[in-house]
């Protein structure tokens, strides 16, 4: 079977790492995924949020002078996704940003070093920055989050994992324990 390209899979609901809910000045709302089906999401999972955002920026909707009406924002707010639910993490705006979880901040202070420096760079209207803020690491053909084959015999081999995962700084906090949750259930060990 051939693998549909990327902008003709669905949205991976379940195993991608966040959620975006864009709420327009319109009165619109939509959601988006940082994911699609049948393929993977980068392992840096602060590169994956930073570009994300980048894309939001590049097709409009956080670039307060883009000439298409229809795609003004009033916010776009972030969330990542756990086996037990949406856990919020950030609001963006068009002049500043919040942090709604100030223990993911601080995990995952990369993220707010980039919208530091993204938020300055839009107030001076520099453009090519914003553009080469891109962040092209290439995803590694083994997903640290993959659930397709089972790859730990006992649980504290699966416990070692996410604790290394969590020193190389690959997982968060939430994130490995969300990974071992769905890995011993799915494999049942």
């Amino acid at each position: 079977m051939k693998q549909k390209k990327f902008k003709d899979s669905g949205w991976d609901t379940r195993d991608s790492t966040y959620i975006q809910n864009i709420f327009l000045l319109n009165g619109k709302e939509f959601q988006g995924y940082s994911k699609r089906i049948g393929h993977a999401e980068k392992n840096d999972k602060q590169a994956l949020l930073t570009n994300l955002i980048l894309r939001m920026y590049n097709v409009g909707y956080l670039d307060i002078n883009f000439p298409d009406q229809k795609k003004r924002i009033d916010r776009i707010e972030y969330f990542l996704n756990t086996r037990i639910g949406k856990m919020e993490v950030l609001c963006l705006k068009y002049k500043y940003y919040e942090v709604l979880n100030p223990t993911w901040a601080i995990e995952n202070n990369g993220v707010i070093r980039f919208l530091d420096e993204f938020y300055e760079a839009l107030s001076n209207q520099e453009h090519e920055k914003i553009k080469g803020m891109y962040l092209f690491k290439k995803t590694r053909f083994n997903d640290p989050f993959d659930l397709t084959k089972k790859r730990f015999l006992t649980t504290k081999s699966l416990l070692s994992y996410c604790n290394r995962m969590k020193e190389e700084q690959k997982f968060t906090e939430q994130q490995a324990i969300s990974f071992y949750h769905s890995y011993s259930e799915k494999f049942n060990i």
